[in-house]
């Protein structure tokens, strides 16, 4: 696994061009969110997403979400009606999962069957920049391999993934803050997992 130190504060872009590279070249990279460190890929990598799904094999897909860096992004994956939109719309970015009901596309990219997705957007600086180079979506999950692993630190989570991802981007120590996850299948907002976001 390649290991790339960046700002915690100000990403240099230079470095972060080098964690495009990765991404486009249908890696696997682990990163900082608001939430902690997560793990993912370019979404329109096939490739990419398997190995993704393979590493987490013991934990369900179903808690991966698309990692967008606008809201109009994910009318692309899945189905968002005006309630739907007004609720999500100014709660993001932030420390919120909404899962929407997916549309065919969104079903095809991911190669599953069930009819909801995850989607969020994370409030933190390291999106922030690499969004000023690719705004690629990305299928993102949490860096774990077990339900109740978290790591905190760069040197356990490389430990931890060995030479099974591609790229760690350091940042320093990120606090695990879990996101709000709340579902909106039905129409109607239901509380899945209380988090840092309110609801």
């Amino acid at each position: 696994m390649k290991r790339l130190e960046i700002h915690p504060v100000n990403p240099q872009i230079r470095l972060m061009k080098q964690v495009v590279s990765v991404f486009e070249s249908g890696g696997i990279v682990i990163y900082p969110t608001d939430s902690g460190y997560s793990m993912g890929c370019y979404v329109h990598d096939k490739k990419a997403i398997h190995r993704l799904y393979h590493l987490k094999r013991f934990i369900k897909i179903k808690v991966m979400a698309l990692m967008f860096h606008e809201f109009s992004s994910i009318t692309e994956f899945a189905i968002v009606e005006n309630a739907v939109y007004r609720y999500i719309n100014n709660r993001l970015p932030g420390p919120y999962t909404f899962i929407l009901r997916a549309n065919k596309q969104g079903k095809k990219l991911l190669d599953v069957n069930r009819e909801e997705i995850g989607v969020r957007m994370p409030q933190h600086v390291f999106f922030e920049t690499l969004h000023t180079i690719d705004t690629t979506p990305i299928l993102n999950t949490a860096a774990r391999m077990n339900a109740d692993d978290f790591y905190i630190d760069p040197d356990d989570i490389k430990e931890a993934f060995g030479n099974q991802v591609d790229l760690l981007v350091d940042m320093g120590p990120v606090p695990h803050n879990p996101t709000t996850v709340v579902s909106l299948v039905s129409g109607e907002p239901e509380l899945i997992r209380q988090g840092a976001g309110t609801f």
